[in-house]
């Protein structure tokens, strides 16, 4: 039964070997592991910390292209407006150059009118003269008694008539 005995020297000959095993892996290998997962902390850190300002500096150009967008949507119904009052102008300028070449027009028609009129007079009053002129030749011609002469009234007021 000497193999089920417990020997002190034994036991702590396997303690001190246990310490001095766990004191060289603390010394050599601790350090290493650590220094590892050191680093391995620090790339996780900036990979947040890039991840964070990427983040960031989305939201930042987010919101200054929603307000160039904005901006962009002001100016664009700015164009429009200026655009609509210079086509408003434009139109009202139009407008009123046919207003103007429509009343020049009426004018110049009116005028036409007038001295058509101011012709058709004049020759009316010469073929006036020239049938009193004719009238008085056969009046001249002949002697006329009453009833001839309201019969040469009649026809010269009846030809004045049918010229008219």
């Amino acid at each position: 039964m000497d193999f089920l005995s417990i020997d002190v020297g034994t036991i702590l000959f396997t303690l001190i070997n246990t310490g001095l095993i766990f004191l060289a892996f603390k010394l050599i290998l601790f350090k290493r592991v650590d220094a590892i997962l050191e680093q391995r902390q620090q790339e996780v850190n900036s990979t947040y910390t890039k991840a964070d300002d990427a983040l960031s500096s989305a939201s930042a150009d987010r919101e200054k292209y929603a307000k160039a967008l904005a901006g962009a949507k002001d100016e664009a119904d700015e164009i429009v407006k200026r655009a609509e009052r210079i086509a408003q102008r434009q139109g009202d300028a139009i407008i009123n150059k046919a207003r103007q070449e429509a009343q020049s027009a009426r004018e110049k028609a009116s005028l036409e009118t007038e001295r058509e009129k101011a012709i058709a007079w004049h020759e009316l009053q010469g073929e006036i003269s020239d049938l009193a002129v004719e009238l008085a030749q056969k009046i001249v011609e002949k002697e006329i008694n009453k009833a001839d002469h309201e019969r040469l009234i009649d026809e010269f007021l009846q030809e004045i008539g049918d010229e008219a």
